[in-house]
């Protein structure tokens, strides 16, 4: 992520550096302890959107919880990108490990590797923001920036899915903490996870349903599909099967406000 995307606040300070923020979460453990596996709607959904040996841009991949099962489910030829220099590191190692050299390159989100692996041209079949990630960019116009530049490597019959977190459902307490404070936009807050050792310090855009489509659009972007993404939360779907099992079927019957988080697929529409 580019300083353009780290905008500075009224006060002169500068939100949370997130990557330094996920260096310490993916040194720690703690982003592997609370998320280990995918969530089972979001995989669905990328393993139908993705053609046997298609392209995959997976922007915030972290560890590769994702694009190491769709590089095996679905042959799919990977770019994986995080800002974290120790998410890359780790993802890396299992890529070797799992002997998907040949299917997965990571890259950070900037720089000639970058720009030598995602040329800016309609070559990819998906891209996914997964669980969150959007929302770790700060600023309306840098998130509206990425997608568009997302959509530009996309073929025309390609799709964007996004995860994005429900203001309704999430952190009550740091938005009561962050209303207010200078340089934050509506629906942005600051808040903090506990590795045991250390606070990390993070930063979030929580989103109301009606801002996504327009934002999707102001990208290039048509929605095609708002579902939940999950009813509990991401890392008690994520540790047990069975749960996961039933909360996929609640968050089939259930309104889409009622979700943890959003599930979001759109489609180029320019």
């Amino acid at each position: 992520m580019s300083e353009r995307r780290r905008p500075k606040g009224e006060d002169g300070g500068l939100l949370p550096d997130m990557a330094e923020s996920y260096d310490a979460y993916f040194a720690s453990g703690l982003y592997q302890r609370r998320y280990p596996r995918p969530n089972r709607r979001t995989l669905r959904v990328l393993e139908k959107l993705l053609p046997e040996g298609g392209g995959l841009i997976d922007y915030g991949a972290g560890e590769g919880r994702y694009c190491l099962t769709l590089a095996r489910s679905r042959a799919a030829k990977v770019v994986a990108v995080d800002i974290s220099a120790v998410a890359r590191a780790h993802l890396r190692e299992r890529v070797a490990a799992e002997g998907l050299s040949d299917r997965i390159a990571v890259t950070d989100a900037e720089g000639a590797a970058y720009e030598a692996l995602i040329p800016r041209r309609a070559s990819f079949d998906v891209a996914l923001l997964g669980f969150g990630v959007l929302g770790h960019v700060a600023g309306r116009e840098n998130r509206v920036a990425l997608m568009d530049e997302l959509r530009r490597n996309l073929k025309p019959s390609g799709h964007l899915v996004l995860g994005l977190p429900n203001r309704r459902r999430r952190f009550r307490a740091a938005q009561a903490e962050s209303a207010g404070l200078p340089g934050l936009e509506p629906g942005d807050i600051r808040y903090r996870r506990d590795d045991g050792g250390r606070a990390i310090a993070l930063f979030y855009h929580l989103y109301e349903r009606g801002e996504i489509g327009a934002e999707l659009a102001a990208a290039g972007f048509a929605l095609e599909r708002l579902t939940i993404e999950s009813v509990l939360p991401e890392y008690a779907v994520t540790h047990n099967p069975v749960t996961g099992w039933l909360d996929d079927r609640l968050s089939s019957l259930l309104p889409v406000d009622w979700g943890y988080g959003y599930l979001v697929v759109a489609r180029p529409a320019r």
